[in-house]
């Protein structure tokens, strides 16, 4: 599922993803506004390839650091 948070503190749209069952994945952009970024990981959705629960967080420098959901 793709959430842009933009318009939600994020804690808010954490809590919410926490709560859905499926697949899921939250990507946070550090410094970033309403952006898709590097859009691999949407073709890859798009192409219904599976993906991990977890949680990314992209720093400004492109380092991603992933947690678990």
């Amino acid at each position: 599922m793709f959430l842009q948070s933009g318009i939600s503190p994020l804690e808010h749209t954490e809590r919410m993803v926490r709560a859905m069952s499926g697949p899921r994945q939250l990507v946070v952009y550090a410094e970033s506004r309403h952006s898709v970024g590097d859009a691999d990981w949407l073709v890859a959705r798009l192409n219904r390839k599976p993906f991990n629960t977890e949680r990314w967080f992209v720093e400004p420098t492109g380092r991603i650091v992933k947690n678990a959901l």
